[in-house]
């Protein structure tokens, strides 16, 4: 039995109940009953049956519809072995829980270069420090899913990601959809909308870095891809630092080497910071947003068009393409130096 939510423990809700007539000797439940969480709106099964229950099952009846051939899910598939590239490094410990028997994803893997990618079935012990832990329509199956989860983010690296995807029900309850029962089946016992599966890893201090959603066609469903990692904030802020500085001073060596008075186009955030690094000769700037209008910056007045013939330094960001078209359109013959 579990009347309690997975992943916050509060008591579930609901009055909405599937049976199944179950082939003798299966030990799948005869009766599911469907609750949601009042407290983070996960939904799940109640029934009489166990964790060691469902093992049985997969280990002895799962498997073997052909899923894995179909040419759909193994595009899926490699569009998932190009994220984990894009993640991961050569030598990491890339380990496809719950991968199948035709350990699909860690054969690409291992063909392309990642050695050390590897296939650990439901059940089976996991190795330490994982670096990469990829999970993929494995969660909705898990019966005991909050110690199972909680069991795989202990395995992690302390820098380690999780790569999960689970059946989107937002999207397979919104799109037109001809399964009467949707995956309200016998053997998807959890079901996800992508801020459910956010919740459950946030509880184990995981916090999504990545996230896709894709229309499943050739299973008439949809799914929720994402990546979690550990101290998301701490890595966001020190890596802004670190590639603002970078970007800022690769930037002030092209501007340190501009000499004499020269018009500044774009007064945007870039400029503006740019600006309290050098000491840049500015004759006037220009811009043609009007809360410049009539305005000066340190003195220095701020105009709407070129009215001499100095050098033009183009400091903007997004509207970088834009000032270079207008000083084409307006035919103007001042030496151009973008920054």
């Amino acid at each position: 039995m579990r009347t309690n939510c997975p992943i916050c423990d509060t008591p579930g809700v609901g009055d909405w109940e599937m049976e199944f007539l179950v082939p003798d000797g299966w030990t799948n439940p005869t009766l599911n009953k469907i609750l949601m969480c009042p407290g983070c709106g996960f939904i799940f099964y109640d029934n009489d049956k166990t964790q060691a229950d469902y093992d049985v099952y997969y280990a002895e009846r799962y498997g073997f519809d052909g899923n894995l051939h179909v040419e759909a899910n193994l595009l899926r598939l490699d569009d998932m072995a190009a994220l984990i590239t894009s993640i991961a490094k050569k030598n990491d410990l890339i380990v496809d829980f719950g991968g199948g028997r035709e350990m699909y994803l860690t054969n690409k893997l291992n063909e392309l270069g990642f050695a050390k990618a590897r296939t650990v079935e439901v059940g089976d012990e996991l190795p330490a420090n994982i670096d990469v832990l990829v999970s993929s329509h494995v969660f909705e199956h898990i019966f005991d899913l909050r110690r199972i989860a909680g069991e795989l983010v202990n395995k992690l690296a302390v820098d380690g990601k999780m790569v999960l995807e689970v059946p989107d029900e937002w999207q397979e309850t919104v799109l037109p959809h001809p399964m009467p029962i949707l995956d309200y089946h016998q053997k998807h016992i959890n079901h996800f909308a992508p801020f459910m599966l956010d919740g459950l890893m946030e509880t184990f201090g995981l916090n999504r870095t990545y996230q896709h959603s894709e229309a499943l066609h050739w299973y008439y469903g949809a799914y929720y891809r994402a990546v979690y990692e550990r101290d998301v904030a701490r890595k966001i802020y020190t890596r802004s630092r670190k590639m603002i500085g970078a970007m800022v001073a690769e930037r002030l060596e092209l501007l340190d080497k501009v000499k004499g008075p020269v018009v500044v186009w774009g007064c945007g955030d870039f400029c503006l910071h740019m600006l309290t690094k050098v000491k840049l000769d500015v004759a006037y700037y220009v811009d043609r947003d009007p809360a410049f209008r009539g305005a000066t910056i340190g003195g220095v007045p701020v105009h709407e068009n070129v009215i001499s013939d100095h050098p033009i330094v183009v400091m903007a960001q997004n509207q970088q393409s834009g000032i270079l078209h207008c000083i084409e359109q307006e035919g103007l013959t001042n030496e151009i130096i973008v920054i």
